[in-house]
């Protein structure tokens, strides 16, 4: 019988669902401290991780569409040898006894497996991360260590991170348009933060060049500093780089405060108190729209957090 050392963690989501899940992944890390975790995933996600968080990675467009087809799958040789050789296979991207269920069953019938959600049903009271120690039940074990990995990350983050500069980074965007704080508010905070500091940047990706106007750009542009990170890692770079985080419930935000950067997240429709990012320097504004939101809370927000 071969040694099965792998751990693989299937996971097709947007950023921030993938951030909320790192503690787990260093959790299993913790339990099986021989074994090798791989993030099955987007390829920019998975270099992301491997760069956070020491793990390795294997990209999901790389022939594993055939885990989600009907009968039996047929991979290619080395991920049919990362599924052969795994213990335990945990999975975001598939439900109770579908065809990703059953092909693990073929390919793997000895792992350990377990379908997850990110997202808590209706109803659900507490942080998303609640909601994966509840799916954890049957995995005492891991459970345990995922308690004591999300204390860590609560104290110091994933990565311990200082503040390595003197900017403050700003990421206006969003995937869904009611989530943003409205762009000449963002413009008005990068001109007192300007002020205050000296030195501002704002982060844009593809999502925000489509949602906002050309006219909004131009204010961001004439306000501060502008990036276009071309991958995640990229991102990180700028975060690394930064004092301090001001953005929407996004992606963004989440990567800020789980490496430890002091961050500002501005709720609206969406909860915090499932969605507040995870880490040791994390402050929320909150209010029922995000039109609600004035700039001066954002300020003071910002200054609080720094200090």
């Amino acid at each position: 019988m071969s040694l099965r050392r792998n751990i693989l963690l299937f996971h097709a989501g947007a950023l921030g669902d993938f951030v909320v899940t790192w503690p787990l992944a260093l959790a299993l890390a913790r339990v099986f401290p021989q074994s090798r975790v791989f993030y099955v995933t987007q390829r920019s996600k998975g270099q992301l991780a491997e760069r956070v968080l020491r793990l390795e990675s294997s990209d999901a467009d790389a022939g594993w569409h055939a885990m989600f087809a009907g009968g039996a799958p047929s991979l290619p040789e080395p991920q049919a040898k990362l599924v052969g050789g795994a213990h335990t296979v945990l999975s975001f991207a598939s439900s109770p006894g579908d065809a990703f269920s059953r092909n693990v069953a073929r390919l793997a019938p000895e792992a350990n497996y377990l379908p997850l959600a990110v997202k808590p049903p209706d109803g659900f009271v507490g942080h998303v991360s609640d909601h994966l120690l509840a799916q954890l039940s049957r995995w005492p074990a891991v459970q345990a260590a995922l308690v004591q990995v999300l204390k860590s990350v609560a104290s110091r983050g994933v990565a311990g991170k200082s503040p390595a500069g003197a900017a403050v980074l700003v990421h206006p965007g969003s995937g869904s348009r009611k989530k943003c704080w409205p762009p000449d508010r963002f413009v008005s905070l990068l001109e007192r933060l300007r002020g205050d500091r000296g030195t501002v940047r704002v982060v844009l990706g593809e999502v925000e060049r489509e949602l906002f106007s050309a006219a909004d750009l131009r204010q961001l542009e004439g306000a501060a500093d502008v990036v276009h990170p071309a991958t995640y890692v990229d991102l990180l770079d700028e975060v690394a780089a930064a004092a301090a985080f001001v953005g929407n419930d996004t992606g963004p935000s989440h990567l800020a405060g789980i490496v430890g950067l002091p961050t500002v997240a501005l709720f609206g429709p969406s909860n915090p108190d499932h969605w507040r990012p995870l880490g040791p320097r994390v402050r929320v504004v909150r209010a029922e729209s995000m039109e609600q939101i004035g700039v001066e809370q954002v300020l003071e927000a910002v200054r609080a957090v720094i200090s």
